[in-house]
This record gives C-alpha cells, structure tokens and sequence, in this order.
C-alpha cells in the first residue's frame, strides 16, 4: 500500500527519475521504470543498486499478528532482502541515501500512555517489530562505515487505499472494504485498543523529504501524533458512511499481545524533516469510502 502511494506521488512530481521492482512483470507508465527482481538474490540485488542514488526499501510482505509462526520463513523474507541490499551497496560503492519505512506501531512493543519518542526503549512484541528493528541496526551500522546515509521512518498504522476484506493488518483499509462490500466490520482483539494513523500521502512525503536530508543516520516517528481507538475509528467511517454499520469482535491467538495504545511523537520529524500531517483522519475516510481522488 506505501509502496504503491508513493509511487504514484513520486510520477506527479516528475523531478525524480524512479526505477521500482517487484518479483512479478509489471507494465507502469513511462516515468516509472519497472524491474523484476528477486531481492533474495544477492546478485539481483547487485544489478538493482547500480547507478541509483536513493534506494527505498519496502519490500516487506510480513504481517504482525501472524509473523510469529514460521520465524525462519520470516527472515527469510523479510530480512535476508535488507541485507542483500546492504550487500549490493559495499559491492558498488554507490553510498546512496536509503531510507527505510519502519514500524512506528511494532518496534517499541510495549504500550504507555504519553506518545513514544525515537529515543525510547524498544522491545518488539513479534517478529514483525523485532525484524523492523533488526534491519535498522544493520542500517545503522552501514552508515558508520560510510556505505551509505539512511534515514529510518517509524511509521504509524498506514491508510488510504482499500485492502483486502480478509487481511489481518489494516484497520481502516479492511473496515472500509467491508462497508462497500455490505460485510460486517471486523474488530480483532479488544475494541479499546489505541492507535495512530497517518494517511499514505503524508507517508509519501515524508520519504520525498527523506530522500533530501543531510544526515549519516537519523529515526524519525511518522504519524500524527493522537490516538484513536479502534472503536473509535468505525464510529467515524459510520458517521462518513451516514448508515450504521454492523461489527464483530474476533479474536485471534496473538491478540493478546497487541499494546493497549500506540501513539507517536512527531516533535523531532516536524522540526528536522520539516513534515507535519496533513490529511485529517475524517477527510481520509472520507475520500476513501466515496473514491475520492487523492489530493
């Protein structure tokens, strides 16, 4: 779903000549140019880096609450990518910028009531939040021996585009699939549970401002920065929807794991990246239960 926001929002903007890859052919428009590659393969990766200045790396198919049941499949797909990417890197000798979409939802863990900062403990709660993390270490450590510059963005729960009614990540996503699809809303785990959402055009630029800064390292929360519960945010595609909207609680085996609020502090990205959200969270719904164009 970034993935997909981004480039769309890099084709608008047309200043920045964009290469992106996917494992399957992809036929885009010509300011985008795609590549088949298979990021597991060091050698692909090789091939991929090669003459690129930026590198964003989204390529990730995990989801949190199903990412603890086969470990070594998840690194498999979800790490060994980063690293053959790091890899590829050395092996050119480019040093490009490389910012990386973390999880500002799964890499602190646990829960708390002020907002996480960058600069507090993490303690991932799955394998979905400790690989996140993971990656931003080796990340880190690239940058200390001058192979590249990377900014790492923590990003808050993700929204913008309908998802598949039956995915297990994405609340907004699915909920508003459902509602079109006149299916009940899911709710998994405890419907009080808090969140932060921030919608895929302040994600995307984010990383356009990301792809710019002067930095060797830097981490930054993206979200915006208040909470809402999970009932909360039904209540408000209901009140956008203007009809009442049947829900389930469902309850699922890792449920019992997911914090009971998750906010960020977007202090350190408004004042170093110059970022603020701009999509509110009612006109995101909005636009996305009635097709509304992007702005």
């Amino acid at each position: 779903m970034i993935g997909r926001g981004l480039i769309e929002d890099l084709e608008r903007r047309r200043e920045i000549e964009v290469t992106a890859t996917s494992r399957e052919p992809v036929h885009g428009e010509d300011q985008v140019r795609w590549v088949q590659a298979d990021l597991t393969r060091l050698e692909e990766c090789v091939q991929l880096v090669e003459g690129q200045d930026a590198i964003v790396h989204l390529a990730q198919p995990a989801v949190p609450l199903t990412s603890d049941g086969d470990l070594a499949s998840e690194v498999h797909s979800n790490l060994v990518p980063a690293l053959n990417l790091i890899a590829a890197i050395r092996i050119a000798g480019t040093c490009p910028r490389f910012v990386f979409p973390s999880s500002g939802g799964a890499v602190y863990g646990r829960g708390q009531e002020r907002p996480f900062r960058e600069d507090d403990r993490c303690e991932p709660a799955n394998s979905y939040g400790l690989l996140k993390l993971t990656v931003e270490h080796y990340l880190r450590l690239a940058s200390e021996h001058s192979q590249l510059s990377v900014v790492n963005l923590r990003i808050a729960n993700a929204y913008g585009i309908p998802l598949p009614p039956a995915r297990l990540q994405g609340l907004i996503g699915t909920a508003v699939s459902r509602v079109l699809e006149g299916l009940p809303v899911r709710m998994i785990g405890n419907p009080e549970n808090v969140r932060d959402y921030v919608h895929i055009d302040d994600i995307s630029d984010a990383v356009y401002r990301a792809l710019s800064l002067d930095t060797a390292c830097s981490t930054f929360n993206i979200g915006d920065g208040l909470g809402v519960s999970v009932r909360e945010v039904i209540d408000l595609i209901e009140a956008a929807w203007g009809k009442p909207i049947e829900r389930v609680v469902e309850a699922h085996p890792n449920a019992v794991w997911l914090p009971s609020r998750n906010v960020l502090d977007i202090t350190l990205a408004r004042e170093r990246l110059g970022w603020s959200p701009q999509v509110a969270l009612t006109e995101g719904i909005r636009r996305m239960l009635f097709g509304l164009p992007r702005a």
